[in-house]
């Protein structure tokens, strides 16, 4: 989803900021600090992390700064979530918002807001932390301009990061178990040769298909013919150009039903074009939920180590984009090569 402008959301008014930040993550939050990336009338970046204690509140200030200031914002937003006024009547968290002022002015980024509220719902109390008298209550998230901007998209703004987790959350384990047996018969396969990679293609191609029309069926032995192939770099590198353009939204649907239907440690394949995907159309909290699930599943797996660093590091979804491209690029190439081949043998 692009960011919306301050002409349909203030950016002025705090109520409308917190109001803007289940769409903007995907999810309510909870006991959080939300870092918003302004760009003069435009919300950028969103940033989210679980709150810490005063001990450790500089190190998480640090560990934010570089994906904000990589974005080059006008301004930063710090929203607060979760805690209870202090007895004196202070904004809870105060020293972790110190810290990532100070932070952020030490490296040129003026802090245009910070407020704490106890949560996103609408009517929930929020409040400055510079201004006593900057006070009042959240805007109804369900009929903010970005509530109905993300339904005319078909996004689902979850309750919780945990609800929205259960998205990739496994199968049936008997079904898991069942696969794993045939997963262990298909090691055999490897390397694969370049018929069976050229076979395994075939299949997921139909797959996509499948998952494009709505009528994607994953069977025991498909789950485990597809993940096995997935594990060979040729075949998921032939996926990636799926993962944006006009075949992305078949290509999601695909990797996440393949993440549900799919045991450890191959799961981490469908999990990891699972995440790129997601992140290519902008979407960074399915796409950590998806790493979560492909590092839980091989905590040593390059792709997915490559795509946590960056998303924590706030690299910008075009970057990535090149590289499913470069994929695409790299795939056409032997094929020109091919067909000149077969015409100077026909010469």
């Amino acid at each position: 989803m692009s960011a919306p402008t301050a002409g349909r959301i203030r950016l002025s008014d705090p109520s409308e900021l917190i109001a803007a930040v289940p769409h903007l993550l995907g999810f309510h939050p909870r006991d959080s600090v939300v870092l918003l990336a302004l760009h003069g009338k435009n919300l950028g970046l969103t940033l989210r992390a679980d709150l810490v204690d005063h001990a450790h509140a500089a190190v998480l200030a640090e560990q934010l700064l570089p994906p904000i200031a990589r974005q080059r914002p006008t301004g930063v937003a710090v929203i607060v979530v979760g805690g209870t006024i202090t007895a004196a009547g202070d904004p809870p968290h105060r020293a972790l918002v110190d810290a990532l002022d100070n932070v952020l002015t030490g490296a040129g980024l003026r802090v245009v807001h910070a407020a704490w509220t106890t949560e996103t719902a609408g009517g929930a109390p929020w409040r400055c932390y510079d201004d006593p008298l900057c006070a009042g209550t959240v805007a109804d998230p369900t009929t903010s301009p970005l509530a109905v901007a993300s339904v005319a998209a078909g996004a689902v703004t979850f309750n919780s990061r945990e609800e929205m987790a259960e998205l990739v959350a496994a199968e049936d384990p008997t079904a898991l178990q069942r696969r794993a047996i045939l997963l262990d018969a298909a090691d055999a396969e490897h390397p694969m040769s370049a018929r069976v990679v050229a076979q395994r293609l075939v299949r997921l191609k139909k797959l996509h298909r499948a998952a494009a029309t709505g009528n994607l069926t994953l069977s025991d032995g498909i789950v485990a013919e597809v993940a096995s192939a997935l594990c060979d770099h040729r075949v998921r590198d032939a996926c990636l150009p799926w993962c944006t353009g006009a075949g992305a939204a078949a290509a999601e649907r695909l990797w996440l039903a393949l993440v549900r239907a799919t045991p450890a440690p191959e799961r981490a394949e469908p999990a990891a074009l699972l995440a790129l995907t997601a992140y290519l159309r902008g979407d960074g909290a399915l796409a950590g939920i998806a790493l979560d699930a492909a590092l839980d599943a091989c905590p040593h797996h390059s792709l997915s180590g490559l795509l946590r660093a960056a998303l924590d590091g706030g690299l910008p979804p075009e970057l990535l984009r090149g590289v499913a491209e470069d994929a695409a690029a790299a795939l056409r190439r032997p094929a020109r090569h091919s067909a000149k081949r077969r015409s100077r043998r026909k010469r």
